[in-house]
């Protein structure tokens, strides 16, 4: 077992609007943009720790790298990205249990 808890997020119509926007976008629905997922990894939650207590402490980064994914140019970014704007552009769910079932180090694509 580790120790992080996950984030999962799965987009909703308004990020898919925003990203129809994009010419490499064109054809694909909702359904296909969720089929797959970026899984957050982030710390061991405390015995009172929920979603409404950890989100906003790193919905700014999740926001950032789900638009990164797609456009680097901040510039064509939605100006406005608070936590009421990725609630509204994302479903999110917590596990607060990681269990690894790799019997190899783990490693990161910086070392």
């Amino acid at each position: 077992m580790l120790n992080r808890c996950v984030i999962t997020v799965k987009a909703k119509q308004p990020f898919f609007d925003w990203l129809k926007t994009l010419p490499e976008t064109a054809g694909m629905t909702l359904d296909e943009l969720n089929e797959d997922g970026i899984a957050y990894l982030l710390p061991e939650l405390e015995d009172d720790d929920d979603l409404e207590t950890i989100l906003p402490q790193c919905f700014d980064l999740i926001f950032e790298e789900e638009l990164i994914g797609w456009r680097t140019d901040e510039k064509t970014w939605p100006a406005v990205r608070d936590l009421a704007t990725f609630q509204s552009w994302f479903d999110v769910q917590i596990r607060s249990i990681v269990i690894d079932l790799v019997d190899a180090p783990l490693k990161d694509d910086e070392g």
